[in-house]
């Protein structure tokens, strides 16, 4: 327990040293009038594409799950799951990815070591998937790809630099996959005799199966069109609150733009503070005074804005999911 409260004591250190970053060079009154400022017409319209954003993650993640599992886990239950993992990451950093496998596997009575593992390749999915965003970001800004390096932080690295990521991922596949084998091996050698070995081995057996459940795709263009909507979804979430402060009239902020800076929060709610809390705020307001000239208190309050209905919206939707979840699987008997 004392470790976990560390955990969660650092993250909220880190979370207000980036707070106090981005908060330090801007003037309290000038954040209060743009603050006063903000209009909200554009929530509904938002509030819509975050669901169907989080929608299309559930249906996803079905796709990973064994066919049995497709045919018998409800969707109101993988969407609570969803909404269930947000709800606690936005509390302890990291907490979700285990609160959601944990969610579907106690309603419908699977392997919870299954699910983190289906969780864990979703997780090298997106990051895949962002890696793709950003080259295509890097190329569409190649006149300021410097200044983009810069912003990432990564302005000294050499060219052969950029294969190692690949490389990592590309080892960490083959490491899965040998993990996977050697479990399987060592269940059917029947040589252990250890009751607690033997339910390690069982254990880790199931969480191979779910790391390597890409294999239970059976129809990739959907999955790759449901990965896409996903990231179409977050795109959209940057680009509609443009219209709180008319950025896109008054500095010219475009649908590009919003690809840049999905890309950019992509990283900034990536690190370990709660719910991205100080990360995304800071790399949101850096890299939209850096990049298109938005003043820090208005891109402060932008990311400010954004951030705050987000972490409310998951924090109503969540509990309603579960609501429904709880009614539906009553309901129809499909609760264990």
């Amino acid at each position: 327990m004392s470790k976990r409260i560390l955990n969660v004591a650092a993250s909220l250190a880190v979370a207000a040293l980036f707070i106090w970053l981005a908060a330090r060079n801007v003037d309290p009154a000038d954040f209060r009038e743009q603050f006063s400022s903000v209009t909200f017409y554009w929530l509904p319209l938002f509030i819509v594409v975050l669901f169907a954003s989080h929608f299309l993650r559930a249906e996803r993640w079905r796709l990973l799950l064994k066919e049995e599992a497709q045919q018998q886990v409800p969707r109101s239950t993988l969407f609570a799951g969803v909404m269930f993992g947000y709800m606690m990451n936005s509390l302890i950093p990291r907490l979700g990815e285990i609160s959601r496998p944990v969610y579907v596997a106690k309603k419908q009575g699977l392997s919870s070591g299954n699910l983190l593992g289906t969780i864990v390749l979703e997780r090298l999915i997106d990051l895949c998937s962002m890696l793709l965003l950003m080259g295509i970001v890097a190329i569409s800004l190649s006149s300021d790809f410097g200044l983009l390096e810069e912003l990432l932080g990564i302005g000294g690295w050499s060219w052969y630099t950029y294969l190692i990521l690949p490389a990592i991922l590309l080892l960490v596949a083959l490491s899965i996959l040998f993990f996977y084998k050697l479990l399987i091996y060592l269940d059917r050698k029947e040589t252990v005799t250890n009751p607690i070995l033997e339910k390690m081995i069982r254990i880790g057996r199931s969480f191979g199966e779910g790391m390597i459940s890409i294999k239970n795709i059976k129809n990739w263009p959907v999955f790759l069109l449901l990965t896409a909507g996903i990231w179409v979804g977050y795109i959209a979430m940057t680009y509609i609150p443009f219209w709180m402060l008319d950025l896109q009239g008054v500095y010219g902020l475009t649908l590009q733009s919003a690809v840049v800076l999905t890309v950019v929060s992509s990283i900034g709610v990536s690190i370990p503070t709660p719910g991205g809390i100080g990360s995304y705020h800071l790399l949101m307001q850096q890299s939209m005074w850096l990049l298109y000239g938005v003043p820090l208190a208005t891109a402060l309050t932008y990311a400010t804005v954004v951030h705050g209905v987000m972490i409310l919206l998951i924090f109503i939707l969540c509990p309603a999911a579960l609501w429904f979840d709880k009614y539906y699987t009553l309901k129809n008997g499909t609760a264990r």
